[in-house]
């Protein structure tokens, strides 16, 4: 697991043992995203795109403390990955597979948020449902 990924999880209550698929899914949205400063015009628009990739990786990092506190499992992450992000994040068993659309560095962050948000969003509905049911 990348550094980065063992930073974040480090005051969560998620471990590789516990929630397999959720810690995957925040060491695959901790990888590099390889840009490469000769795909811009200029070095502002490159600056521009690298610093959107960094807010999306604390984007990430709030939505799995908000995962903690509503104590998300891998089924729900994995269920939610199904429709999240037009289902191009997609759990294998072993690791997270992306579909790129058009420019990788700039999606792969996008669908994990948007599979962490899709997540916490079921969730918060299934506790509306059961406190609406009593």
């Amino acid at each position: 697991m990348r550094k980065r990924a063992q930073q974040t999880l480090r005051y969560t209550h998620f471990t590789p043992a516990t929630h397999p698929a959720l810690c995957a899914l925040v060491d695959f949205a901790a990888q590099n995203p390889g840009l490469d400063w000769r795909n811009y015009g200029s070095w502002p628009s490159y600056r521009s795109e690298a610093s959107q990739i960094t807010r999306q990786w604390h984007a990430i990092c709030e939505l799995l403390r908000i995962a903690d506190h509503y104590t998300v499992t891998d089924a729900q992450i994995i269920a939610a990955s199904q429709w999240a992000y037009s289902g191009r994040l997609t759990w294998n068993g072993t690791e997270w597979v992306y579909t790129c659309g058009q420019y990788w560095p700039t999606e792969y962050r996008s669908a994990a948020i948007a599979v962490l948000q899709a997540t916490i969003r079921e969730h918060e509905l299934e506790v509306r449902d059961d406190v609406d049911a009593r």
